[in-house]
């Protein structure tokens, strides 16, 4: 009878041994999950923070830049807002205007800004000018491709419904369906019908034009490759030569140009329209803005933000 007593006594204990431990690992497992749960919401929480950091940054950035642009009238590099800032250009080429470097009391971050002057690209409204003309010609459309090409988007804008070719009438629409719109390009994507089945040609043109209304070309804010495809290339190589070292003005490059200058086609009137595009990078957070503004300091209004993207 004892023994009997004795076994069952173990049994239980050994019962109730085995529940503590089914126990304890169960413990051990919601413990081990609640940290590792922590840690994810520690890891998100951080991720976030750093976000609205860099947030902050490039607003902070994006309002300093527009205010200087207000407020001078010609910019090196504006020691007083941006102490580590490379020297500033308007013709669409990257620089650094903020960078700091990591150490125990502060992130680590670095903010590359680009701003072209939308006086420095052809406009897109003007397709038939001479400055287009010259730039297709380099960009290796003969001259019916020419004719045709600067036909279709002129139809394209004008308010009428006769075509290019004389005696013809315009059709409903593009090889791709687009409706004609018969009024001027407003929109950035526009060109995309209009150069449909060239991606390459396609990727130059958005680079080198605007959708906006510019009379007139400005070389000291035009891009490298705008540069490269309107002059020879001996030309182009010393106009951005120059230019990349500070070293052109305008009276400068009227004498470089010579017989390539046409006071009628190149001006050196500042846009009020300026694409800027900042990228901040705070650690290990990337965060890109770009937006496209007019400028107009004396009214009540002094700057319209016309696109945000």
């Amino acid at each position: 009878m004892t023994s009997q007593r004795s076994v069952k006594t173990k049994s239980q204990q050994g019962i109730a041994l085995i529940q503590v431990l089914l126990i304890s690992t169960i413990i051990s497992i919601l413990a081990i999950r609640f940290s590792f749960t922590a840690r994810e919401q520690i890891n998100t929480a951080s991720d976030f923070e750093q976000r609205i950091k860099a947030t902050q940054k490039l607003k902070s950035i994006q309002s300093e830049i527009i205010y200087t642009l207000l407020t001078q009238d010609k910019i090196a590099q504006p020691q007083n807002m941006f102490p580590t800032s490379e020297p500033w250009n308007f013709y669409g080429k990257p620089f650094v205007i903020e960078r700091i470097e990591n150490n125990e009391h502060t992130d680590k971050a670095k903010t590359w800004v680009v701003i072209q002057n939308s006086q420095g690209l052809l406009s897109q409204q003007f397709i038939m000018s001479p400055l287009w003309y010259r730039v297709f010609q380099n960009m290796g459309y003969d001259e019916e491709q020419i004719k045709h090409k600067q036909g279709i988007i002129k139809d394209w804008q004008d308010v009428d419904n006769d075509s290019w070719l004389i005696g013809n009438t315009e059709p409903m629409t593009l090889p791709n369906g687009q409706a004609y719109r018969n009024q001027t390009i407003q929109l950035p994507h526009e060109i995309d019908w209009l150069f449909e089945g060239e991606p390459e040609k396609l990727n130059i043109i958005k680079q080198i034009s605007t959708q906006y209304n510019v009379i007139g070309l400005n070389l000291l804010h035009a891009p490298d490759l705008l540069i490269s495809l309107f002059f020879e290339p001996e030309l182009a190589v010393e106009i951005i030569r120059q230019r990349s070292q500070n070293q052109l003005n305008k009276e400068q490059l009227i004498t470089m140009l010579e017989s390539n200058y046409d006071e009628e086609l190149i001006s050196f009137f500042p846009a009020t329209r300026l694409k800027i595009k900042i990228l901040v990078m705070l650690n290990d957070v990337q965060l890109q803005e770009t937006i496209e503004i007019k400028l107009q300091p004396y009214k009540s209004e002094p700057v319209l933000i016309l696109a945000r993207y």
